[in-house]
């Protein structure tokens, strides 16, 4: 049925797309900026509602029938499943993610399409409505938080749809003019006129005219605000955007001062949120592991899922889990890459997220009564790492309201030692190795010996990373920044065979690819080529 969906959907798109960063898409009996602006309990409404809004079911009203339709944390299994480390073991036609997973059905005519274009610029539209309602000449407390906030979603907004949509090089896939192109840039200035005429910028003007911009006034706007949960915007969250991105300019300019500002940056998220790495019995836990915000000092920041806003086959957990007995998970099997999971050192705690081919390799904990023997009716090297909420595999109204990680302090840590190699590989190396700490237990790791050069340094850092955030969104962009290759096929993978594809460097389906709708309303928009099909599976024959 997905399948058919998929192929009969196509045709439906491409005669009525949504508009994207043009259409208007919010309701017109709303109150009047003069009024909002008088409000600061409206202004704070409205702000509150964007977290509502990215994990937000059926967010693209006319597409019920996508079972990927549940904005941010659809988007992040999005990007997971293009990157190569996940592995469906089960049923592939129970695998919504699979035209990311197999790069099919990726044109601009596909409704897939619309999954991370039209999410985020209506996400945009709702932080340039409250931008331009506030006057940055009067505000009281209240409004200066609520303006740090907005410029601070919409940096993370810009900063997301750069990185999925900028054209970088590849060996698959070529297109004229389109080579460093991102995405229009659309404000709280912006006309309609404007925007019926308005091109793609390049990567770089996004950095320096919205996102860089918009992070520092959001720095500004917060220094005296004390976030009391991992789901508000804080000095610290803001920090780490600022580390991701001059990271990614630093890597695409090789560009020594942003890669000292990406180190910088992460120092200060880390020592600003306070937040310390998840300890072993924290990442383990079979009832709280990766699925609450508040049960660990990890998360700088994350989305709350509740009861009321859950649907039983359209959520995160529904799609990634194992151990419930409702939603798509167990009957993809959601796994690591088989080479991948071989590749971590079996004193690395972190190993326990994937069943090992021996079920005796360790003793894992489950949500379930009879866990050993569940476990054993499932796949080898599925996820436990994303457990129902509460431990509840029975009810998805509980199960299912788990919290989404969007940044944890791990990620800062990365980001440091990656940036710091640039100048120090020695002082680098010290960082890994100190991280590693929280992770190898027995204080045994060390990359000083394996990594006498800076490519094996790096190489090193983004395995830790691969399996440090598998599942959660973020390794797609690294992969895509620093131009890696994808390997799915190989003897004795664990990948279905349309899956299996295998590259020379970046994927050209890490270019995402700009919905048809924006292009008929926005003609100065020139699209990324599509990259479907433009990888043969590999085969052993």
């Amino acid at each position: 049925m997905k399948n058919i969906l998929k192929i009969s959907i196509a045709a439906l798109a491409s005669a009525a797309l949504l508009s994207g960063c043009i259409k208007e898409t919010f309701p017109t009996d709303r109150a009047t900026s003069d009024q909002l602006a008088g409000s600061a309990s409206a202004l704070e409404a409205m702000v509150k509602g964007i977290p509502t809004a990215l994990i937000q079911v059926k967010s693209l009203t006319d597409y019920g029938n996508m079972h990927w339709n549940f904005s941010l944390p659809a988007i992040h299994l999005a990007t997971d499943s293009a990157a190569g480390d996940m592995a469906i073991t089960g049923d592939t036609g129970y695998d919504w993610f699979s035209q990311w997973g197999a790069n099919d059905a990726l044109a601009e005519n596909y409704a897939a399409n619309l999954l991370t274009w039209n999410n985020y610029f209506t996400w945009i539209k709702s932080t340039n409505d409250i931008i331009s309602t506030i006057d940055p000449e009067a505000l009281t407390t209240a409004t200066k938080h609520i303006l740090g906030f907005a410029y601070a979603y919409r940096a993370s907004f810009y900063l997301d749809l750069v990185r999925l949509y900028e054209f970088k090089e590849n060996k698959y896939t070529s297109a004229d003019g389109v080579l460093g192109l991102a995405v229009p840039i659309v404000t709280e200035t912006t006309t309609e006129a404007e925007a019926k005429a308005n091109p793609r910028a390049s990567a770089a003007d996004v950095y320096e005219k919205v996102i860089f911009p918009d992070l520092e006034k959001a720095a500004t706007y917060l220094s005296d605000y004390s976030a009391t949960d991992p789901y508000t915007p804080s000095l610290a969250m803001v920090y780490g955007l600022q580390a991701r991105a001059y990271l990614e300019r630093g890597t695409a300019d090789n560009n020594p001062d942003a890669y000292k500002k990406a180190a910088e940056y992460a120092r200060k998220a880390i020592t600003t949120s306070g937040c310390t790495p998840l300890t072993q019995a924290q990442w383990e836990d079979p009832t709280t592991g990766f699925n609450s915000a508040t049960a660990n000092k990890s998360w700088i920041w994350g989305l709350p899922l509740t009861s009321d806003n859950v649907s039983n086959l359209l959520n995160f957990q529904a799609h990634i889990g194992n151990e419930e007995s409702w939603g798509y998970g167990h009957q993809v099997g959601r796994a690591i890459d088989k080479a991948l999971y071989n590749k971590i050192d079996d004193k690395d705690f972190r190993k326990h997220s994937w069943l090992d081919p021996d079920r005796n390799f360790y003793a894992y904990k489950s949500c379930r009564p009879n866990g050993s023997a569940y476990f054993a009716t499932l796949k080898d090297y599925v996820n436990i790492k994303f457990r129902p909420a509460q431990g509840n595999y029975t009810d998805f109204k509980v199960g299912g309201a788990t919290d989404i990680p969007c940044m944890r302090v791990e990620e800062m840590y990365l980001i440091e030692a990656e940036a710091t190699a640039q100048s120090n590989i020695v002082a680098a190396r010290e960082l890994l190795n100190e991280f590693m700490k929280y992770r190898f237990t027995d204080g045994s790791y060390d990359c000083s010996e394996r990594t006498p050069t800076l490519k094996s340094f790096i190489e090193e850092l983004i395995l830790q990373k691969r399996i440090e955030f598998w599942g959660e969104g973020i390794i797609m962009f690294d992969l895509k920044r620093l131009d890696m290759s994808m390997t799915r096929g190989y003897k004795g993978t664990n990948s279905p065979s349309d899956y299996r594809l295998n590259t020379d460097g970046r994927a050209p389906h890490w270019n995402f690819v700009i919905p048809r709708g924006e292009i008929q309303n926005n003609p100065a928009v020139v699209n990324n080529p599509d990259p479907s099909g433009k990888i043969t599976p590999w085969t052993d024959k």
